[in-house]
C-alpha cells in the first residue's frame, strides 16, 4: 500500500504555516500511518529502538505506544542510571544508593519504587540475555519471556550488587530476586555431585524451595504438614527404598524446610543447602529444553522483506568494508584485521531478532546493527551524538561516520548539529529535525494536579540551576558553563541581594563551583540540594521564579524542554537563527550566553518576580505546539512512511 504523509510541496516546512493549526494538520497527515497500517495489516506498526542513552529511546518508545505504535526498546549492556526508565518514571527518594552512589551501577532495590515496575517492552541487560528475552517474547512464549525476564532482573540486581556494597542486600528486593540468589550461590551437596534425579525428585525440590511443602506452623515452627507426608510417602512407593532411604529423604526434607524458613525472613545464607539449589537448576535447565524445541517462529515484519538476499547482503558488505578500508581512522593503534571484524561480528548476534519488526530504529552509533544486517528500514537518531564523534579518529567515530551517511534516516534532535549534518554530507531528503523524545502531557498532567506549587510571592528570587557542574576541562558537547550564572549573580549581588541561587550537587566539578563561590563572596546567596528523581526536580521548577540551564551548546536540552512546559521561565543559550530554522518558530526563552546577558536576564526576572508579562506562559504554548508528543511521534511516522513504501 502506497499513501503519502508528507507534504506535496517538500520544500515546503511548519514555519511558514505560521500557525498551530497548520501544524496540527501535518501532525494528523502523518499520524494517519499508525491507524492505516494497522487496518492493512490486521496489528500494530512494530518499531525497536536499539540504544538508550539519557533515556530517548525509552521515551520515544512510551510515547509512540500511547499513539498505538507496538515499540521496544534494547539496551544493552549499559546500566547508566539516566539510561533505565526508574530515573524517568520511578517514586525515587532522597538519599538513595541509586542516587546517590556509582551513576554506572544503580541500586534501585535500595529505595521503595511504591509499586512502580519498568515495563516488559524495556530490555535491559547483558547483549545475549536481551536478544534472547526478545526472541521468546516475540515468539509469544509466555513462560520463556517470564523466565527470560526473571534472569535479566538477576543481572541487573547483581551488577548492582558488584561494586562497592557487594554482598549487601537491599531492603527492598523482592522474594522470587532473594530466591535466585540463593539458589546461585555455592554448590555444596552431601548426597553426591553426579547423582541423578527423577523428575519426582526435581517435582518435591522445588515445591519445597518455593515454600509450597514446608511451611512454618503458626508457632514459627517448621512441621511436617499432610502434603509433607502425602509427599514422602510418594517419595517411599516411587523409590521402593528401605527404612535408611526414608530416613535420609525426611533429613533432606527438613533440611529444605530450613531453607525456606531462613528464605522467607529476608536472609541468604552461604551454607544453605545445595540440593535444592541442584534440584531446581536442574528443573529449570529441563523446562527450557523442552520449551526451545516447541517454541514458535516469531511473525515476520516489514523489515524481513525489506533485507537482502545473502549473495546481495555479502556484496553489501564487502563494498562497506572497501569504503572502511579507505577510511584514515587509526583506530589507536589496533590493526585493520580487528576493525573489519568488529563491524561484521558485533552486528551478527542480533540478526535473528530483526525481522520481526517493520521499522529498526539505532541510537548514537547503534544504526551499526541494522545496517549490518542488510536491513534497509533502519533509521539513525543523534542525540548530540554528530557534535563531535563522527570526526574522532578512531572506531567510534568510524562506525558513526558510516553508519549515519549509509542511513535511509536520520533524525537530527539537536539544532547546533546542524553544520556537523552538512559536514558529513547527509542527503536533505535523508534528515529529519526532530524534537528531543520527551512527553509533554506527564508534566502538563504534573502540573494541572499540583496548583498548589508556585515560586513564593515575597522574599529573595529564586534561581534554579539543576545542571551538572561541568565548567573548566573536557569537550564541549559536556561542558555547561556553571560559572557563566555564578559570575553574574556576582555582578547583581553588588546592587542588590534580594535572590538566591540554588544549586543541585552533582558534577565533576562541584569543588570548583563552590569555591569560585566563595572567591566572589556569594555562599550566603547561594543554597545547595541533592541529587533529586524527576519528580522532584518539577516540584522545584514550579517553585522558583525562573530556572537557569547551560551557556556552551546553544541549543535547547531536558532541562529546557522540562522547564517550558510547566510554564516556568528559562535562561540559556541558543542560537536563535538555527533554533527557528530547526523548529519553526524561535522558542520564547530568556536568551543569555555570556556573564553580561545572563545577568541582565535576571535583573529582568527580578524586576517581575510574578512574571506579569506572562514569559513562562508563552514557553508552555510553544512546547505544546511545537514539541509535543504528538509532533514528535508525527515527524517519526513522516520518516517511517517513506522507509515501508510499497511493503504493506
Amino acid at each position: 500500500m502506497s499513501v503519502s504523509y508528507v507534504e506535496v510541496d517538500s520544500e515546503s516546512h511548519p514555519s511558514q504555516a505560521g500557525s498551530a493549526r497548520a501544524i496540527e494538520a501535518e501532525n494528523a497527515r502523518a499520524l494517519r500511518l499508525i491507524s492505516d497500517f494497522h487496518q492493512k495489516t490486521g496489528r500494530p506498526l512494530r518499531v525497536l529502538h536499539i540504544g538508550n542513552i539519557a533515556n530517548n529511546a525509552y521515551n520515544n518508545a512510551r510515547i509512540q505506544r500511547k499513539f498505538g505504535i507496538d515499540a521496544d526498546v534494547l539496551c544493552y549492556n549499559y546500566y547508566h542510571i539516566m539510561g533505565c526508565p526508574e530515573w524517568e518514571d520511578g517514586a525515587l527518594q532522597e538519599g538513595t544508593s541509586a542516587l546517590g552512589k556509582d551513576p554506572f551501577r544503580p541500586d534501585w532495590w535500595a529505595t521503595s519504587l511504591k509499586g512502580w515496575k519498568r515495563p516488559r517492552w524495556f530490555v535491559q541487560g547483558p547483549a545475549g540475555l536481551c536478544i534472547e528475552y526478545l526472541r521468546a517474547k516475540n515468539a509469544g512464549w509466555r513462560t520463556t519471556t517470564y523466565l527470560k525476564w526473571l534472569d535479566l532482573e538477576l543481572a541487573a540486581l547483581q551488577d548492582a550488587r558488584s561494586g562497592g556494597d557487594a554482598g549487601f542486600l537491599a531492603k527492598y528486593v523482592p522474594g522470587h530476586l532473594r530466591f535466585r540468589l540463593w539458589l546461585g550461590g555455592p554448590v555444596r551437596s552431601s548426597y553426591g555431585d553426579r547423582q541423578p534425579l527423577s523428575l519426582y525428585r526435581i517435582w518435591l525440590g522445588t515445591l519445597v524451595a518455593n515454600g509450597v511443602l514446608g511451611r512454618e506452623s503458626k508457632t514459627g515452627r517448621s512441621e511436617a504438614n499432610w502434603l509433607d507426608r502425602i509427599s514422602a510417602a510418594a517419595w517411599l512407593r516411587i523409590t521402593r527404598r528401605g527404612p535408611q532411604a526414608d530416613a535420609e529423604a525426611r533429613a533432606a526434607l527438613g533440611t529444605l524446610r530450613e531453607d525456606v524458613r531462613r528464605l522467607r525472613s529476608g536472609g541468604i545464607f552461604e551454607k544453605s543447602s545445595s540440593f535444592a539449589r541442584s534440584l531446581v537448576h536442574s528443573f529449570l535447565a529441563l523446562l527450557e529444553r523442552i520449551m526451545l524445541k516447541l517454541v514458535p517462529v516469531s511473525e515476520s515484519g516489514c523489515v524481513a522483506r525489506s533485507m537482502s538476499d545473502p549473495v546481495t547482503r555479502a556484496q553489501e558488505i564487502e563494498t562497506l568494508l572497501a569504503e572502511i578500508r579507505k577510511d584514515p581512522a587509526e583506530l589507536d593503534g589496533q590493526s585493520l584485521k580487528y576493525r573489519e571484524e568488529y563491524i561484521t561480528q558485533h552486528p551478527r548476534a542480533f540478526e535473528d531478532i530483526l525481522p520481526h519488526y517493520d521499522v529498526i530504529q539505532g541510537y548514537a552509533i547503534d544504526g551499526l546493527i541494522p545496517m549490518m544486517n542488510g536491513v534497509k528500514n533502519f533509521c539513525c537518531y543523534e542525540h548530540g551524538t554528530l557534535r563531535d564523534i563522527p570526526f574522532e579518529n578512531n572506531l567510534t567515530g568510524l562506525i558513526c561516520r558510516i553508519s549515519f551517511q549509509h542511513a535511509p534516516a536520520a533524525f537530527v534532535t539537536n539544532s547546533d548539529v546542524l553544520p556537523q549534518v552538512e559536514r558529513l554530507g547527509l542527503k536533505p531528503e535523508r534528515v529529519f529535525h526532530l524534537p528531543h523524545a520527551f512527553d509533554d502531557r506527564k508534566l502538563v498532567e504534573f502540573r494541572a494536579a499540583h496548583p498548589e506549587l508556585a515560586p513564593p510571592k515575597s522574599g529573595p528570587v529564586i534561581f534554579f540551576s539543576p545542571s551538572r557542574h561541568h565548567w573548566k576541562h573536557g569537550a564541549a558537547s559536556w561542558r555547561k558553563g556553571n560559572d557563566v550564572v555564578i559570575r553574574a549573580a556576582a555582578e547583581i549581588a553588588r546592587e542588590r541581594s534580594d535572590f538566591k541561587l540554588v544549586f543541585v550537587e552533582w558534577g565533576q566539578e562541584v569543588t570548583d563551583s563552590k569555591e569560585l563561590i566563595e572567591e566572589l563572596g556569594l555562599s550566603k546567596l547561594v543554597e545547595w540540594v541533592p541529587t533529586m528523581s524527576k519528580r522532584e526536580l518539577w516540584q522545584r521548577y514550579c517553585t522558583s521564579h525562573a530556572v537557569v540551564d547551560q551557556f556552551v551548546i546553544p541549543a535547547l536540552g531536558g532541562v529546557g524542554f522540562e522547564t517550558m512546559a510547566l510554564g516556568v521561565r528559562l535562561i540559556s543559550a541558543i542560537d536563535r537563527e538555527q533554533t527557528a530554522l530547526f523548529f519553526g518558530q524561535e522558542p520564547p526563552l530568556l536568551v543569555a550566553g555570556n556573564v553580561a546577558e545572563c545577568a541582565a536576564r535576571m535583573r529582568e526576572v527580578i524586576q517581575d518576580p510574578l512574571d506579569s508579562q506572562r514569559r513562562g506562559a508563552a514557553g508552555s504554548q510553544w512546547m505544546s505546539t511545537f514539541h509535543s508528543a504528538e509532533r514528535i511521534v508525527a515527524l517519526q511516522c513522516k520518516a517511517y512512511s517513506n522507509l515501508l513504501l510499497g511493503q504493506w
